[in-house]
């Protein structure tokens, strides 16, 4: 059922208008993109990994301005304003929400099959 606060994300319009039968995507499509959404969120979070490594990071001396340098830079891959890491998890955090969308049209087709199949095992043969 619709929020009533309304999506705050074009994913989750998508989603509600899935969910209202406005949208419409062939299961076997659907697949395909969930399947690509989860290939792409694995490299996603290998990125995140090298990211986070690179706060552990030497070589610039014993200088004040190396030393300064090294800061800024571990700074940009995680914990400063918008550092990778926080940046790759926003990515992953809209991928999920585009795995979800495309699972409602295949986990719908499977109910509706299931649901067919039924009435028809209930119904016998003519």
């Amino acid at each position: 059922m619709s929020d009533p606060s309304g999506p705050s994300t074009q994913w989750q319009a998508l989603a509600v208008a899935a969910d209202d039968g406005q949208l419409f995507l062939d299961a076997e499509a659907a697949r395909a993109c969930f399947s690509a959404c989860e290939v792409y969120i694995s490299r996603l979070r290998e990125h995140q990994r090298t990211a986070t490594s690179l706060t552990d990071i030497s070589g610039w001396g014993d200088f004040a301005s190396g030393l300064q340098l090294r800061d800024i830079l571990a700074a940009k891959a995680v914990g400063g304003e918008n550092n990778m890491v926080d940046v790759l998890q926003s990515h992953i955090d809209v991928v999920e929400e585009m795995k979800m969308v495309f699972a409602k049209f295949f986990v719908a087709n499977n109910a509706v099959d299931q649901h067919n199949a039924a009435d028809l095992r209930a119904e016998g043969p003519n």
